[in-house]
């Protein structure tokens, strides 16, 4: 047995795609079929370990659609089908089919000829102790019960919620999730001793261990209840007096203790809690003495050590900045590091914080930093850079100019006094780039996106102009500097404010392409969506918009497009951004890579690793640089895929467990080029040697950190070592 697990130590450590990647969630093929005219418009998802050329058939029951494979994009309109139609898709690998997808979600509800919507009828809580109505707030996505579809998570604002800088009592916040089909699986209430209002409640929804379901993280305090509706109860919260409320008479809570709890995904249920850090201390040590600048937070997810996600939360920005980074592994929620400006040599850091953070691989180390505005902090939780110009209320990063491989900063200054205006930077230094000042202005609002496919990325704020990346005055102004979204099926974004999506230009000026009627924006002035990501269907975005009492609507484009991207949501840059969304004052998302008009086709590899992630052939992915590096929670290859594929930028292994006869004593592998086989067949294999005669099968997995080998012997019984041949 020793010589099998040198053998695997050799095949598994030689493969460069194996460590350094990314977690990813396993997500189903988010198959759509939307009604358009007298049949359907079909949407659905190219995951990050097929080769970007990967094939499509369309079934209609059993009758294929399409005479020769889909490759273009992953849509296709069936423009005569009875109505509720059954549809499934296939990919097409080697000229292979493999098996079938999950039925289409039928989508039967329209709203004008660009969108479908799925609606979710709320459980609106009641009025509240201090005569607060509720409306649907912020919202995030996750898939909680791990069956490769997203839920919806929900925030529930009472009407007396409360900016910082305003006294007042609040009731209640609550916290929901729902299903696509709109059943409810649990309620958070956050109780009396978290204040409502935009910037005391971050919640981060997100698969944190990689047990292919994701977990709920926030702020607490005495008096939570979890999804079960039982008081919080685990570490500090076990001796804590549920029924006192800290509030003072001017309804700020500053006295009293405060957590961190993570809940579990599928139900709500309090998992671990823990003390925040850092505590209140001395409120005036923030910046005044009634309670603003002390209860300032943001939350994110991030990659620190470039494989898993941690949660980061922040205290403070308008003086003192701090961050605590936390895992959660192996049922422990740990501490990996604190940053603090007041700590001794962090002075530089205190004021460079924004109403939202970013998250980015700023210096390809393959780890995220995280962005606070004027600021970077790096994935050790060391400060790497700041510009000293301070704070501001609107951020984008990303991948702004084409062939520079790390992304850049562009943000709005509020420091009237120094006129700051807008600044675009690199993020990888603080190197600046373009700076129009605005002298005596507080500019509150500014956007960076290619909008205009004839302009390339431009940037622009309110009272200012359109400017390129090289500063080039442009002219014009697009009429909304708010969210942008991907929508029509090109590779530049439209404009989304409010309930509406427009397609500017600076010559052909505004053209509507969704108006969603009397479901609208959260947020008051901001005109935020409940929450706009990549939820199913291809690469464009979904939006929610809330009727403001009892039901969301999830929009969909059914817009034509010959183009096709990764989903979006494989991509961690872009799906820890969904994860940060709710913060503060809202930011749309961008992507870890260039995406515009001009972007190179196919795109370059997510070094990513799918939790359970499928098979793909090798002999495909040795074809496709634009494939990932996936390597599942379950995995082995062989030297011959491995060889096969090394002229490629990836490597991609297959989750199917390694099963096979004991009387066999070969490693081989198995092109599915040849063969219309399962995945598990044409996976690459290990025979036992025949001196294990005791053993039934084996199983090789990655579980996150580790390749493990789990033997199932004749007996039932199982026992699983590690590549040293130690038994775990």
């Amino acid at each position: 047995m020793k010589k099998v697990f040198w053998i695997f130590a050799c095949l598994v450590l030689s493969i460069p795609a194996f460590a350094g990647t990314m977690q990813v969630e396993k997500l189903n093929r988010g198959l759509v079929a939307v009604r358009q005219g007298q049949g359907y418009y079909l949407s659905w998802r190219l995951l990050s370990n097929e080769p970007y050329a990967t094939g499509f058939n369309v079934y209609r029951d059993a009758t294929k659609l399409n005479s020769t494979p889909i490759t273009t994009s992953t849509t296709y309109t069936d423009a005569n089908a009875a109505q509720n139609s059954s549809y499934t898709v296939r990919a097409v690998v080697d000229g292979v089919e493999k098996e079938a997808s999950e039925k289409a979600m039928i989508i039967n509800n329209t709203q004008g000829s660009n969108a479908g919507y799925i609606q979710i009828n709320l459980q609106r809580p009641a009025t509240g102790a201090q005569g607060g109505t509720y409306s649907p707030g912020d919202g995030s996505a996750g898939d909680l019960d791990g069956d490769g579809i997203y839920e919806v998570v929900l925030k529930w604002d009472p009407s007396n919620a409360k900016d910082n800088s305003q006294s007042g009592v609040t009731d209640n916040v609550f916290i929901d999730a729902y299903t696509l089909t709109g059943t409810r699986l649990w309620r958070i209430d956050l109780g009396q001793n978290i204040r409502a209002g935009a910037h005391y409640t971050q919640f981060l929804v997100y698969d944190l261990d990689g047990d292919g379901k994701a977990e709920v993280i926030m702020k607490t305090a005495p008096g939570t209840k979890d999804g079960t509706g039982a008081y919080i109860s685990k570490g500090p919260a076990a001796n804590a007096n549920h029924t006192t409320a800290y509030r003072n008479t001017d309804g700020y809570v500053l006295s009293g203790p405060e957590y961190i709890t993570l809940f579990e995904g599928a139900t709500g249920k309090e998992l671990a809690t823990i003390d925040y850090w850092p505590a209140r201390g001395t409120v005036n040590s923030w910046g005044d003495n009634y309670g603003n600048r002390v209860d300032r937070f943001n939350a994110v997810v991030a990659y620190l050590d470039g494989e898993r996600p941690s949660a980061v939360f922040q205290r403070g920005y308008y003086t003192r900045m701090t961050f605590l980074a936390l895992d959660w592994r192996n049922g422990q929620l740990t501490e990996r590091w604190r940053f603090d400006s007041g700590a001794s040599g962090n002075s530089a850091y205190a004021g460079q914080g924004n109403h939202q953070l970013s998250v980015a691989d700023v210096d390809n180390s393959g780890k995220h930093s995280i962005i606070t505005g004027a600021a970077v902090i790096g994935p050790d939780g060391k400060g790497k850079h700041t510009t000293g110009w301070g704070h501001g209320d609107a951020l984008h990063v990303a991948h702004m100019i084409k062939g520079h491989t790390t992304p850049q900063i562009y943000m709005p200054h509020e420091d009237k006094s120094a006129g700051h205006g807008i600044l675009l930077r690199q993020a990888s230094d603080g190197t600046k780039i373009c700076n129009i000042p605005k002298p005596d202005t507080d500019v509150g609002r500014a956007v960076a996106a290619e909008i205009d496919p004839t302009k390339g990325w431009t940037f622009w704020a309110s009272g200012m102009n359109l400017y390129d990346v090289k500063c080039n005055n442009l002219g014009g102004l697009p009429y909304s500097t708010n969210h942008i979204v991907w929508w029509s099926g090109n590779f530049n974004r439209e404009l989304l404010d409010g309930n509406h999506v427009d397609k500017w230009t600076v010559s052909g000026g505004r053209q509507n392409l969704l108006s969603a009627g009397d479901y609208g924006q959260i947020n008051g002035t901001k005109s935020n969506p409940v929450l706009q990501a990549d939820l199913f269907g291809d690469f464009r975005e979904e939006v929610i918009f809330s009727n403001g009492t009892n039901a969301l609507r999830i929009y969909t484009s059914i817009m034509s497009t010959t183009k096709r991207l990764v989903t979006l949501m494989h991509d961690p840059v872009y799906r820890v951004a969904v994860a940060w969304q709710n913060s503060s004052y809202n930011q749309p998302p961008h992507p870890g890579y260039y995406i515009a008009s001009d972007m190179d086709i196919p795109p370059p590899a997510l070094k990513v690793a799918i939790v359970g992630g499928e098979v793909v052939s090798s002999s495909s992915v040795a074809r496709s640089s634009s494939s990932s590096s996936v390597v599942s929670s379950s995995s082995v290859v062989s030297s011959s895929s491995v060889a096969r594929s090394s002229s490629s930028s990836s490597v991609v292994v297959s989750s199917s467990s390694l099963e096979q006869s004991s009387s066999s004593s070969s490693i081989s592998s198995s092109s599915s080029s040849n063969s219309s086989s399962s995945s598990e067949e044409a996976t690459p294999v290990l025979s036992i040697p025949s001196a294990e005669k005791n053993v039934k099968s084996l199983r090789v997995y990655f579980d996150g950190s580790r390749v493990l080998i789990k033997k199932t012997l004749s007996n039932g019984k199982v026992r699983v070592f590690d590549l040293k041949g130690d038994e775990r």
